[in-house]
């Protein structure tokens, strides 16, 4: 181990890695007017917003190639004896840009100069093969941004979507959301445990973000990772002026919001008026920059606040006044629950204990049945937010620069998912979260042909969720952690933290990396070299029924045991139910207890996860010719097993072909690991770009690569509940209606102090284990396509984009069911038998622990310890193809306009490893047969249109119109921008009622009809789509022909636009008034429709799709003002 680290030591200081991110690079060839190369031209590069100088010389190639360059605003000037001197100005390069700058010398003495600006150089990329689209401060500037988040406009780019999962995210080209790597300023920016949103771990903002790339196919072998896109982003940095500004934005529903499709003015049920759910955005910041020593030392500091307020109306069923002292009127009939009443089958009194917790409920202003009314009451969410970043940049000398950042986050809101059960926010899950990055980068300039650069990064996520309001916490002793208890009494709602189960979950996860790259320019060849270490750690609990969990419902889970006398004939079970919490008759009563490898018990299930990862590449650009760039690279990827600092973690190590199933403990000092390490990730990289005319307006590029995924902690953390770590138990038991606790207190949960890994016969656990060769998913991506500049200042790329998936991350029932076990016993139970079973009794969990409480002969799985444990594998396989198409017009008379399209189309049999088989279903549909589930991926959308412009009107000084005196000052700086996007819907399936292949999930359907011959229509504001009657259940014994994704759910067209007044107060200050709108037309975005073939709204569809900020996706306004210098 020693030596490893020495090793790992000596290659950060010899070698490198992805440093290089952040910056761009100037490529080109000098030459003579007749085509002859030029050798001994001197080139030098100067930065004109920091006066930074790069010089070099050209070899006998002509060639040159400056790298490592920051992002920024640059001009060249060319010298050479007999020749006069060339200057090339207004140059801007952007992250991850090559740009080519071809130069042509014109024979003269060398006090003459020949001025070229960089409009004049072709806009097509003639030097790189990946795919990549960039988003400049332009705009995000002038586009409309809803939340002002600038990751939004990654949708700009051709072949991404936005997904439809809790996540929020997108993928790209085929691949999942959360396969996406964030870089900011050129280190890791990852979310590591539960990936897939749609930004980083640290937040950004237009007004601190200069620019971002996004890479969405064969990114250079300087990147890896992950299988998705690369975004890659970098923020402001001071210049040799000062600059700044201070802005506010604000959203409010009353400023010509709209009412979402389904939030009609009067309730056509009751007839009452309903109100528009309000909320009020208020944004403001300010931003500074300049510099601190000219030349030499430079800052920028930017600042935002959000302030975010919204009320919806939640409801809760509660109990009337007269059912909690046992005496009312239900459904018109008297009835007496009372020791004594005529209606107390068993003479039981009414549990103290019971009415305090009947007492929690408010009372209901009308009761329609005399037992249960509805509450409504406003569940307000009240975000506060912030953000930071302070960055340096100091040129320690003309070789060495060193750029320092640091930026926070910062997040709470006391009910941000509106869940709080009863009016006072009881029971909300409030969250708090902080975010904070450091980066320290320092480039050093050995020669201008070798330039290294060496970046240590550190970011770090805070993020904690706690329950509200815990008045309930009162009724009955807490445990020794301070654990309370909840409680589930039918027909009310329950009264507990009944969404987090535990008082409150929490996670610490970081990263520290160290990266750095080694620039080499020889002759024709740029080569890079280049390694990258990373160090995360992931400190969380979740603690998942920690609270107690009592049920005061003996009714329904004992078969009607509790009755009552004459209860009236239309009930529905509903007084039993009620009558049994009334005399705190317990059900059911379980909690979790978590333990440490010596069995000592623990107040939650905290564990300290670690992985290292590390990378290593090169990568040779070669200028085969003037016209010809070939680039060859090669990474390797080496992700460490992840461990558990202190060895409380298990798993199945071995296959369980005997009793009792024993779970190994893995981690440092075991000798074992969660499963084995994955040596195989070797990633070629390959592609090329040739201009065939020579004339630097087409590019024909192709490439081909192989890349990984890391493994993310959502996906092993699952798993810190297996045994022994954690005990789930039953501490009463109910089998008859004698169990009323009597006592004003209910029992202290008793400790179970002999955790063990040993899961015994019958025990019915479901753990989480990983197969122990678990290897990091793959992708073999390839593109070919043409870039070509059209007349009136336009660009076309026009490409073919597609992907293969394998050993994707994926799960399925560790243990199903035997299908010759399983139709030996469709067979017993279809005729008269000792059990009395029937082939619907051979179905979901029966087959697993049927025999055990004499529902069959025998169990139809190979395990009766284990009930369908969670199997995390790499099995999974998908498939993509796109065309895709970007057309370009450069600013021209005010006007810029860029336009992507893509036609895709994705297959995969599973989307998400956590839930594989649809989005919303646990288990594949056939554990013993994955290909089963292979179809239309949950992603695939086929049409993608989105167009993206900025209009500066022609009016004002320096405009053709009214370019003169008051009019020029009033109509000066009229600004059109807005995106436009049209897109088919996201896939789903149509599910049925029964278990056919006896899974323990509902089987796809059989179709019997047309599906669409219904259309789709609108009836008193519902929308109902397809045709219910084209689905039927699949007999016993097999899967419905509905194949996985089959059907497909509504697109949409959206617009939204922003008109911007730009007034001149001096020369240096300008003062911007903005008003936005989005989805300006209003065009409803309807989510899928409910897709059970049994349920009674079946084909409906009820909601529309909400915002990123969980607003509605009805037309909303926002107005700014901002003041610029």
């Amino acid at each position: 181990m020693r030596a490893i680290k020495i090793f790992l030591t000596a290659a950060l200081i010899l070698v490198a890695s992805l440093a290089v991110a952040q910056t761009a690079s100037i490529v080109g060839t000098v030459s003579d007017a007749s085509g002859a190369v030029v050798s001994g031209a001197q080139i030098t590069v100067q930065n004109t917003d920091t006066g930074a100088v790069r010089t070099l010389t050209t070899g006998d190639t002509g060639i040159y190639s400056v790298t490592n360059l920051p992002v920024g605003n640059y001009q060249i000037e060319v010298k050479r004896g007999n020749f006069a001197n060339y200057r090339l100005t207004g140059i801007t390069l952007s992250v991850a840009q090559v740009l080519t700058a071809n130069v042509i010398l014109k024979p003269g003495p060398v006090s003459e100069e020949v001025n070229v600006s960089a409009t004049d150089l072709p806009p097509v990329d003639l030097e790189t093969s990946q795919v990549s689209n960039l988003v400049d401060s332009r705009q995000m500037k002038d586009l409309p941004l809803i939340t002002r988040d600038p990751y939004s406009l990654v949708l700009l780019s051709p072949g991404t979507s936005q997904t439809t999962s809790y996540l929020g995210g997108f993928t790209v080209n085929g691949s999942r959301e959360r396969n996406n790597n964030f870089l900011l300023d050129g280190v890791d920016n990852n979310d590591t445990s539960v990936p897939g949103g749609a930004s980083g771990a640290l937040s950004i903002n237009p007004d601190s973000t200069e620019e971002f790339r996004v890479i969405t196919n064969n990114f250079n072998a300087e990147y890896g990772r992950d299988t998705g896109a690369i975004i890659d982003v970098v923020t402001k940095s001071g210049t040799n002026s000062f600059h700044g500004g201070a802005y506010e934005f604000g959203r409010w529903n009353s400023f010509g919001g709209a009412r979402d499709w389904f939030n009609r003015k009067v309730d056509p049920t009751s007839g009452e008026p309903q109100k528009m759910d309000p909320y009020i955005r208020n944004q403001f910041g300010y931003t500074f920059g300049g510099p601190i020593r000219k030349d030499k030392t430079f800052f920028f500091v930017n600042q935002e606040f959000q302030r975010f307020r919204t009320t919806l109306t939640n409801s809760a069923t509660v109990p009337t006044a007269e059912f909690k002292t046992g005496v009312f009127n239900y459904l018109g009939q008297p009835i007496d629950l009372t020791e004594t009443g005529a209606n107390n089958a068993y003479g039981l009194p009414l549990d103290p204990t019971a009415q305090k917790i009947l007492a929690l409920y408010p009372t209901p202003t009308s009761s329609p049945d005399g037992l249960t009314g509805t509450v409504f009451y406003p569940s307000s969410s009240r975000q506060n937010s912030w953000q930071g970043v302070v960055k340096v940049d100091h040129h320690l000398t003309d070789k060495h620069t060193l750029s320092l950042r640091y930026a926070y986050n910062d997040f709470s809101d006391p009910d941000p998912f509106h869940d709080d059960i009863l009016p006072g926010n009881m029971g909300a899950t409030a969250e708090k979260a902080i975010s904070q990055g450091v980066v320290a980068n320092l480039t050093s300039v050995f020669r201008p042909t070798l330039i290294n650069n060496f970046i240590v990064g550190w970011n770090h996520i805070y993020a904690a969720f706690s329950c509200t309001n815990r008045t309930f916490d009162g009724i009955s002793q807490l445990d020794q952690f301070g654990n309370g208890t909840d409680y589930y009494l039918s027909p009310f709602s329950a009264i507990g933290c009944t969404d987090l189960v535990s008082n409150g979950q929490g996670r610490r996860t970081g990263t520290t990396s160290y990266t750095d790259t080694l620039s080499w320019v020889k002759g024709a060849h740029t080569l890079k070299f280049g390694f990258d270490f990373r160090n995360v750690r992931e400190d969380g609990a979740n603690s998942f029924y920690s609270r107690r969990q009592v049920t005061l419902d003996a009714y329904t889970y004992f078969g009607g045991q509790i009755s009552v006398i004459n209860p009236p004939a239309n009930d529905s079970n509903a007084l039993e139910d009620a009558a049994s919490a009334l005399y705190g008759l317990v059900a059911n009563d379980f909690a979790g207890e978590y333990f440490d490898k010596t069995a000592t018990r623990r107040g939650t299930d905290n564990k300290i996860f670690r992985q290292h990862e590390y990378d290593w590449f090169g990568q040779d650009t070669w200028k085969v010719r003037s016209n010809l760039t070939l680039t060859l690279g090669l990474r390797y990827q080496l992700d460490g097993v992840p461990y558990e600092e202190n060895a409380n973690f298990s798993n199945l190590l071995t296959p369980p072909d005997a009793f009792p199933v024993v779970l190994s403990i893995v981690g440092p000092g075991t000798g074992k690991q969660l499963y084995q390490p994955d040596h195989s990730n070797i990633e070629p990289r390959i592609g090329f770009s040739w201009d065939p005319w020579k004339d630097g307006k087409t590019a024909i590029r192709g490439a081909f690569g192989i890349f990984h995924d890391r493994v993310f902690g959502n996906l092993f953390g699952n798993a810190r509940g297996n045994p022994p770590f954690e005990q789930d138990y039953n501490n009463y038991p109910v089998e008859t209606m004698n169990n009323a606790f009597g006592s004003d207190q209910f029992p202290t949960v008793v400790p179970n102090t002999t955790p063990s890994a040993t899961i015994p016969d019958g025990s019915l656990l479901a753990p989480i284990v990983f197969d122990t060769h678990f290897r990091n998913s793959a992708s073999n991506s390839w593109n070919f396509g043409i870039q070509r500049e059209l007349p009136g200042n336009n660009t076309l790329d026009l490409s073919y984009v597609g992907s293969k998936g394998t050993h994707i991350y994926r799960q399925r029932d560790g243990n199903p069911p035997d299908p010759a076990l399983v139709n030996s016993l469709v067979a017993y139970c279809s005729v008269p038998n000792d059990y009395d079973c029937t082939p619907a009794t051979v179905s979901g969990g029966f087959l697993y622990y049927g025999a055990d409480y004499g529902y069959l002969p025998y169990n139809a799985v190979a395990h009766n310890a284990l009930l369908q444990p969670y199997y995390q594998i790499s099995a999974g396989n998908s498939i993509y193809h796109s065309m895709q198409a970007k057309v370009t017009h450069r600013l021209s008379h005010g006007l810029q306009v860029q336009g992507s399209y893509t036609w895709a189309h994705g297959i995969d049999d599973s989307s998400d490893p956590l839930a594989p088989a649809a989005g919303n279903r646990t288990f594949p549909r056939n554990s013993r047969n994955l290909a089963q589930d292979r179809g239309n991926s949950d992603n695939d959308i086929r049409h993608i249109l989105v167009i993206n412009y900025v209009w500066e009107m022609p009016f004002g000084h320096g405009r053709a119109f009214m370019n003169t005196g008051a009019l020029g000052k009033i109509f000066e700086g009229m600004q059109f921008a807005g995106v436009t996007s049209v897109q088919g819907g996201h896939p789903f399936q149509v599910r049925c009622s029964l278990d056919t292949q006896r899974t323990g999930i509902a089987s796809w359907c059989d179709q019997t009809g047309d599906p669409y011959a219904a259309g789709a229509t609108s009836v008193d504001h519902k929308v109902y789509f397809g045709n219910p009657g084209a689905f039927t259940n699949p007999p016993y014994g097999r899967a419905g022909n509905v194949a996985r994704n089959q059907f497909y759910g509504p697109g949409y067209v959206n617009f939204d636009l922003v008109f911007a007044k730009k007034t001149k107060l001096t020369e240096r200050f300008e003062l911007e008034l903005r008003v936005e709108g989005y989805n300006i037309f209003n065009h409803p975005h309807f989510s899928q429709p409910d897709n059970g073939q049994t349920d009674p709204t079946f084909g409906l569809i009820s909601s529309t799709y909400t915002r990123p900020d969980a607003t509605t996706s009805a037309r909303q306004m926002q107005a700014a003002l901002k003041l610029n210098f």
